[in-house]
């Protein structure tokens, strides 16, 4: 889904035989796609005015495994989407979907200095309308099976962690969890007979960041005073005109 110009199937394909379908609402993109696909629709998941997707909705075909991949943030009714995509499983079929960590340390920071500013790429990107933590991506998954009577099981299966190109990671780490330096996480969704939703510890990363921003802040605060006292100390007079006399009581207590 949003395949794009098809790199995921070509790549797929490379790694093993296979059929794969691919699915997006650029005509251009899909021209360059379909030498990798066996099937491509030009349609938006959702819109009943388009014969395109009411004759997918309609069809039988079903697959073993829907690629989302940096799809979902991009739409206005994620759960919707979801929901259809969930009818299109085979048996033991599963849903791969990736979304940016909102979470993630760089987003945190900034709200404690009072913004939040998109940009043209990264978990802020210009085009992101939803945005997920770990846990609130189960919440969304909850609600999906509640509202639409679905029964998906979420997974959280692999994530992207990028580390930070200033921070100590593992001081934070040790204080605020792996969390704090997920860039993407990555889910598996499938229908079971008794869905299950994760309910992980509740982690007080904000308490615990703000802690470890201001514990660092204070050292450095802490470091930057006395380097300034001893500067001081260095460039006074009287430390000048003793210079002479503590070279030679070194030499006495090498001695």
């Amino acid at each position: 889904v949003g395949c794009g110009v098809g790199y995921i199937g070509r790549a797929i394909k490379e790694q093993q035989k296979c059929d794969i379908d691919g699915i997006d609402i650029d005509k251009t993109a899909l021209k360059i796609a379909e030498k990798y696909y066996n099937q491509t629709y030009l349609m938006k998941i959702g819109d009943e005015t388009n014969k395109v997707f009411v004759d997918f909705l309609k069809s039988s075909k079903k697959y073993d495994c829907i690629i989302c991949g940096d799809i979902i943030e991009h739409l206005a009714d994620p759960g919707y989407v979801i929901s259809i995509l969930s009818k299109k499983l085979a048996p033991n079929g599963k849903i791969l979907v990736s979304v940016p960590n909102i979470a993630h340390i760089d987003v945190i920071a900034n709200l404690i200095d009072g913004r939040f500013n998109y940009g043209e790429t990264g978990i802020l990107d210009n085009t992101h309308l939803r945005f997920w933590t770990e846990s609130s991506f189960y919440d969304f998954i909850e609600n999906i099976n509640e509202h639409y009577k679905t029964t998906l099981s979420p997974k959280l299966i692999g994530k992207t962690v990028v580390e930070h190109p200033i921070l100590d990671t593992r001081y934070f780490r040790e204080i605020c969890g792996d969390e704090i330096f997920t860039f993407q996480n990555i889910f598996e969704l499938k229908n079971e007979k008794h869905p299950t939703i994760p309910h992980p510890r509740k982690k007080n990363n904000y308490r615990n960041i703000i802690v470890a921003i201001d514990t660092k802040n204070n050292f450095d605060a802490q470091i930057a005073e006395k380097n300034k006292i001893i500067h001081d100390i260095e460039n006074s007079t009287s430390w000048k005109i003793t210079k002479p006399l503590r070279k030679i009581s070194a030499l006495f207590h090498k001695h």
